[in-house]
């Protein structure tokens, strides 16, 4: 008998031995899943992409984004500000474009009258007050329409759509006017009649832009459909 059992001593010790590590392994693996439930887990964020468009440059990119010039050389290993149309940058961590109220939404933010507000000073500086609601009731129209992105950021910033974005006098302090104007359209005041275009016939050049269905004239800007 016991020969037997100093014979089967060393068997019986390898199964301790591994019954041991198997409730070792089980418990490493109980105290990772309660430390995922009580402090949760994160992964890094992906750093956002940006694809360079036509008249793009990193000055203007980085206002979209809000991150400075010397952060976006800094996370693309660039040495000039010279970029060209294609260039796939990476957005540094932090930089996101403003979070504003999609279509549908209901309650306009003050960013977005600080934004539409910008876009009246930079398009309809000089025109009159109605001609200044017209502007901002053409840029919400496209809002509202399906064939147009749908967040106001996404309808200002549409590559080729508005002239001020390209050449940068859209990135000013709005005047008081304007942002009066916002606020009137934002309100429903559309004194275009639903109109999509809008532009200055004397300024003019597409011969696409002139085929549209001319809604009304107000100021030097004709409205269109």
């Amino acid at each position: 008998m016991l020969k037997q059992l100093l014979t089967r001593l060393p068997l019986t010790l390898k199964r301790i031995r591994k019954q041991l590590t198997l409730e070792t392994e089980k418990k490493s693996v109980m105290v990772g899943l309660a430390a995922l439930l009580v402090f949760g887990v994160s992964a890094p964020a992906a750093a956002a992409a940006y694809t360079v468009q036509p008249g793009d440059s990193l000055w203007l990119i980085g206002q979209r984004y809000g991150v400075s010039v010397t952060a976006l050389q800094q996370a693309n290993g660039l040495w000039t500000d010279l970029i060209y149309p294609g260039d796939v940058l990476t957005i540094p961590d932090g930089g996101t474009p403003a979070a504003l109220a999609s279509r549908g939404s209901a309650r306009p933010s003050m960013r977005e009258v600080e934004l539409l507000a910008q876009m009246i000073t930079a398009e309809a500086q000089g025109e009159p007050y109605e001609g200044k609601v017209a502007v901002g009731a053409v840029i919400l129209n496209r809002l509202r329409d399906p064939r147009f992105p749908n967040t106001l950021e996404g309808v200002l910033y549409e590559t080729d759509a508005f002239e001020p974005i390209l050449n940068g006098t859209f990135y000013q302090t709005p005047d008081a006017e304007s942002i009066r104007a916002a606020q009137d359209a934002l309100a429903g005041w559309d004194p275009t009649g639903g109109a999509l275009y809008f532009y200055n016939p004397s300024r003019a050049w597409s011969t696409w832009i002139f085929s549209r269905p001319v809604l009304t004239q107000i100021g030097n800007h004709v409205f269109a459909k």
